[in-house]
Parts: C-alpha cells; sequence; structure tokens
C-alpha cells in the first residue's frame, strides 16, 4: 500500500477552491473544538432515525391487526360490543364515570350514581379508573360505548407493542423481537380475554414495561437507581389503577423472575445487590405514596368488601392438557379438541393457556441447545414456574374444575391463605406463559440467525444472508400457525340503549334525580347500566350489576340487592321482568313507595316490551303508580312521582 502526501501550498487559502459546504463546517467545528466524534454523531441520528422509522412500521402492523380481530365491531354498528353481558355493561359504565366525576367534582373512587342509595366502590369492581382518564376526550365526544371498542383494540395493539420493547432488550435482530411483540399481543390469553371484553385484563401494556425497568434495576444498572426505581413505583400504581388483579401478579412473577436470575448467576448478586435494593426500595416508596388513598378507599372506604373478591377463583384454572388442545376461538380447532377445551377453566373466555404443539416444541429443542444462556435460563424457569400457577391450587386434567382446591396439591393454594392473592384467578397467570414463551421464541430465533449469517461455507455471503433470514421466518411460522384466532369475532351484539336515553326524551328527567328503570338493571338483566352511560349518567339508578358488600361486608356478588338482602324494589321488579308480576296487595304496594320515598325517586322509566308479558307489566306498574304512563320517545314514564 502506498501513501501519497500533498506538497504544502502557499500560506492561505488556494483562489479556486469551492464555497465551503455545510459538511466541511460541521468538519471544521469538530477540530476547532476537539470533537472528533462528530460524523459518528450524524451516523447515530440516522441510525435513531431508521429504528424510529421501523419501530413505528411495527405497530402500525401490530394495530393492522388489532383492528382485524374487531373488524366486525367496527364495520356493522357503532355501539356493538363483543360478548355483552353484564361486566360489559359494568366497564361502559365506569368510562363514562370517570369524566363525569372530574367534570362534576365527585369523588372518582366512590359513587352513588349507581346501585342508589348504596353506592359503589370503584376500585372493588373492575373500573380501569386510569383508562377512563386517558380515553376522557373520546368518552365526551363519542360516548363510553366508542371508548370501550376503541380500548379494547387498542389494547392487543399496545400490549404487543410492550412486548416488542421488552424483547428488544434481549435480542438483536428486529423480526425477532416483532414475533415476541406478536405472540405476546395476540397470545391465546389476549384473545380469550378480548372475546370476553374484560378490558381490565386485556389492557396488559404496563407487566413488559415493569420488567423492562425492573431488568435495568437487578441486571443491567445502568444510569441512578433512584430514576429507574420511581418510574417501577409509577407503573405499579398506574397497573393498580386499571387491575389490582394484574399489578399483584406482575409483582409475583417479576419477584420470580429475580429470584431465578440471581439464582442462576448467583456470582454476581454480590456486584448488583446494592443498587438493586436502592432501586426497589424507591420503586416501594413511590408507590406506597401513589397508592396510599387508593389502597385506603378499596381497604376501608366506604362501599368496601370485606373478605375475598373472587367467590370461586379455584373455578378458573388451566388445566394440564391446556397448553396442546385447541378451543373454538382458534383457527385450527378439530371440533373434538375444542369440545374438550371447553372445559378448561370453566369458560373459553378464561382459558388462556394453550401454546401449540410446534411453539412448545421449538421452545423445548432451543431451550435445550442454548441452555448455557441466562436469558434462557431465566425464561424457561420463570415460565414453567408461571404455568404451574395458572394451574391453580389443585391438579385437573380434562374435566370442569370445581370451586373447592380439591386434586393434586399445587403451590398455588398457598396463595389461598393471603388475603391479596386469594383474590388471584389462577388460570390468567397464562399471560406471562404466553410473555415468557415470546421471549424465549425471540432469543431462540435471534441465535438462529446469528448462527447461519456469521458460518462459514462456500456458498457466499449471499447466500448466507438468505438463509439467516429465512430460517428464523420459517421457524417462525411454523411455530404461530396454530395460535392464529378464529377473527374477526363473530359474537357480538350492539348494546341496544333505547332512543329515550339518545335522544330528548332523558332530557326530562332532572339533572341528578333518582329514576327507578324497568327492566330493573340487575344481574339477570344488566342493560340499564349501560343506557344510563351512553346517557351521560343524567340520573342516578337503583340496582345495577356491581360487587357491593352485604349487611356482614363479604361480597354481593349478584347486586340486584342492597347489603343484606334484595330490596323489596329490587325482588319485585325482578320478579315482574322474568314474566311472574307479584300479588298486587296494599302492602305490597305501601313498602314499595314508602321505599321509594326513602330514595328520593322522581321517576319511573319502563320499557315493558323488553321484559317478559308486557302488558302484565304495564298493568302492574300502572296499579303501583296509581297512574298510567306518558309515552316519551318509545318509553312509559311516570314524571313527578309522589310516592
Amino acid at each position: 500500500m502506498v501513501e501519497t502526501h500533498a506538497s504544502p501550498g502557499p500560506a492561505g487559502p488556494p483562489l479556486d477552491r469551492p464555497p465551503p459546504t455545510r459538511h466541511d463546517v460541521v468538519e471544521g467545528l469538530a477540530r476547532l473544538t476537539g470533537n472528533a466524534s462528530a460524523p459518528d454523531a450524524r451516523r447515530r441520528d440516522r441510525t435513531a432515525g431508521r429504528s424510529w422509522l421501523a419501530t413505528g412500521i411495527v405497530v402500525a402492523v401490530y394495530l393492522a391487526l388489532a383492528v382485524a380481530v374487531y373488524w366486525n365491531v367496527w364495520t356493522t354498528h357503532p355501539a356493538t360490543i363483543t360478548e355483552p353481558g353484564g361486566d360489559q355493561y359494568a366497564t361502559i359504565w365506569f368510562l363514562e364515570w370517570v369524566p363525569f366525576a372530574v367534570r362534576h367534582g365527585f369523588n372518582p373512587l366512590f359513587t352513588n350514581f349507581a346501585n342508589y342509595p348504596f353506592g359503589v366502590n370503584l376500585l372493588t369492581n373492575t373500573s380501569v379508573l386510569l383508562l377512563g382518564a386517558l380515553a376522557a376526550p373520546v368518552t365526551l365526544v363519542f360516548g363510553p360505548v366508542a371508548s370501550f371498542n376503541l380500548l379494547l383494540t387498542l389494547s392487543l395493539a399496545g400490549s404487543a407493542s410492550a412486548g416488542y420493547a421488552l424483547a428488544r432488550r434481549f435480542v438483536h435482530w428486529r423480526p425477532a423481537a416483532f414475533v415476541a411483540g406478536l405472540l405476546y399481543g395476540f397470545s391465546p390469553y389476549q384473545i380469550a380475554q378480548s372475546a370476553g371484553g374484560h378490558l381490565n385484563l386485556v389492557f396488559v401494556v404496563l407487566p413488559p414495561l415493569a420488567f423492562l425497568v425492573l431488568h435495568e434495576i437487578a441486571v443491567r444498572q445502568r444510569g441512578p437507581a433512584r430514576r429507574w426505581g420511581i418510574v417501577l413505583g409509577v407503573l405499579v400504581a398506574a397497573q393498580y389503577l386499571i387491575s389490582s388483579e394484574i399489578m399483584a401478579s406482575t409483582i409475583i412473577i417479576g419477584g420470580l423472575g429475580v429470584l431465578v436470575a440471581g439464582l442462576c448467576a448467583p456470582r454476581s448478586i454480590r456486584a448488583h445487590l446494592r443498587y438493586a435494593v436502592h432501586g426497589l426500595a424507591w420503586a416501594a416508596g413511590v408507590g406506597m405514596v401513589l397508592l396510599a388513598y387508593p389502597l385506603w378507599a378499596t381497604l376501608r372506604g366506604p362501599g368496601h368488601i370485606t373478605g375475598p373478591i373472587q367467590l370461586v377463583p379455584q373455578g378458573y384454572r388451566a388445566d394440564l392438557l391446556g397448553p396442546v388442545i385447541p378451543d373454538s376461538l382458534m383457527r385450527i380447532a378439530p371440533a373434538h379438541l375444542a369440545l374438550i377445551a371447553s372445559h378448561f377453566a370453566n369458560s373459553v373466555t378464561e382459558n388462556g393457556s394453550y401454546l401449540g404443539i410446534t411453539l412448545l416444541a421449538v421452545l423445548a429443542a432451543g431451550t435445550i441447545v442454548l441452555w448455557r444462556e441466562k436469558a434462557v435460563q431465566v425464561l424457561a424457569v420463570v415460565g414453567t414456574l408461571a404455568f404451574v400457577l395458572s394451574l391453580g391450587a389443585g391438579l385437573v386434567v380434562k374435566s370442569n374444575p370445581p370451586g373447592a382446591p380439591s386434586g393434586f396439591p399445587l403451590p398455588e393454594r398457598l396463595f389461598a391463605k393471603i388475603p391479596l392473592l386469594s383474590n388471584t384467578i389462577p388460570a390468567r397467570y397464562s399471560l406471562y406463559v404466553a410473555l415468557c414463551a415470546a421471549l424465549l421464541l425471540a432469543v431462540i430465533l435471534d441465535h438462529v440467525r446469528d448462527a447461519l449469517a456469521t458460518r462459514t461455507t462456500g456458498d457466499g455471503p449471499g447466500r448466507r444472508i438468505t438463509a439467516a433470514v429465512l430460517a428464523p421466518v420459517a421457524i417462525a411460522v411454523v411455530a404461530l400457525i396454530p395460535l392464529i384466532p378464529a377473527a374477526p369475532f363473530t359474537a357480538l351484539l350492539p348494546v341496544g340503549t333505547p332512543a329515550y336515553f339518545t335522544t330528548g326524551g332523558v332530557a326530562h328527567l332532572t339533572p341528578g334525580s333518582v329514576a327507578v328503570i324497568y327492566p330493573y338493571p340487575s344481574s339477570a338483566i344488566p342493560n340499564a347500566e349501560a343506557w344510563q352511560a351512553v346517557a351521560h349518567l343524567r340520573f342516578r339508578s337503583p340496582g345495577g350489576y356491581y360487587l357491593v358488600p352485604a349487611a356482614d361486608g363479604a361480597i354481593a356478588f349478584s347486586p340486584a340487592v342492597s347489603y343484606a338482602r334484595d330490596t323489596v324494589t329490587a325482588a319485585t321488579l325482578v320478579q315482574l321482568a322474568a314474566g311472574a308480576p307479584p300479588e298486587e296487595t296494599p302492602a305490597l304496594r305501601a313498602a314499595i313507595l314508602a321505599q321509594w320515598r326513602s330514595w328520593h325517586v322522581q321517576s319511573l322509566v319502563a320499557f315493558p316490551s323488553l321484559a317478559a308479558d308486557p302488558a302484565g307489566a304495564t298493568a302492574f306498574l300502572t296499579w303501583l303508580t296509581g297512574r298510567p304512563p306518558s309515552p316519551d320517545d318509545g318509553a312509559s314514564v311516570w314524571y313527578h312521582l309522589r310516592p
């Protein structure tokens, strides 16, 4: 190699030198300031720009897939939802309550606009308060049903994006991280809970982010420990305001992850311990400060429930064969296998344990080959532990799990003795099985790609690069094909809000006044909850389908009831809606009207055609009020009641 040197020229710049370009100016400034890394900075900027673009494309793909899953919801009717029922109507109500409470200065954690006059503790219910706040602009403009559908759709895309972000910590190859996000965000757990419309359980964006921060605190340890501790504390508090159950299970799995990581690398514990303790202490402190009042409101506030919230959590346990037998929510599910899986966890919408034989085979083979990798060890062990927890307190094989913790004893049985953890439903630990499987698959694909890209053969670099791409892509496709969901969802119906609540009729009710709705909102017919929400909570409503305390403070799971038992109003109107009008006695009429006086009831809004025996219902309500109804936008209404 020959070096050439230019001879020195005269002092000063040559006259024929072209004017300086922007590049020359940057280089000159770099030389003058001693900053030789300016070109590197430009390259980093270009790389960062490409990285953001690639991430944007990944998120856009996830969003498109989420829209495809809910395609029938978005293209049939603006008030259509999946699996209409009490849980869904309650969530719609909660989404309306948050902006309503803020606008009117009410406590967002407790309300008497529902289950009047006893009220509802929002934190003992699936109120998704944080999501209600985030979706408030949509709710105010388009209504709570639109917010409900939008949040469910974004939950799939957002959860997948969070899984992708966590996977990027462990893999270099972006497509491998994309596959991880795809598996986590659209896992059978997610599809099952999405089909059930359980927004509090579908929005699982925060667990991967919490684990990412926990990895910073316990393993990576870059930057101030205080900063990461604060971020982790905020994430934990935010998760509590979406789902306290997911928060609790995230802490359990995160703790297991740290423990397993320490056992896999015991020599590094001393070097990492001080930083980790510092960060976790900050996380605990911030979390306790942010959650001090919400925890008090949950445990001691008005309408709180003493004892377990879940009546039979062991009735929702994963089956030992759940990972290998698909259910009806999977696209590839032979009828005889789907019939077997229909018994798992007592509900298709709670059975999210399926992984598929091909994915399990890839994970098993990859774990064996890459066992020396610490990340593989931790993911494989934690994923297995999460699966054991999902099996509940006792082993179940190909049968409906009973509510009692029967069967071969398993570790989850210990949770029944811990007050807060006794509310976790075992099958929902399938979420973390899917996350560990997703991350482990990403690590395997990343290693396959690296091994093929660097292998020395006579095929030439072009063929090596092609093989390095096609081989992991083929493995991912084979692994994930059994997990293609039966989408778009078809089990959906419109909320069916009567015109009275969407036109001028409801405006005749005095804002904040008490109105009894028929059919009476209850566990049997909860529809009026959604109607009240769509009417922007114009009125207070007795009854509802909420978790409320009974006389002894324990849970009243079917709150057509007040505290001790069915109110006379609830018992009578629920019986009337079932087509069995009670006997019209002076004592019954006096008892109901006395209750209405104590409740300050001003109006009765009835839709007799929506329940059994419309004529009988109209006659009974006319006898009860002492006068015939006034028709108003399809409703039979009794205004200005003086019970």
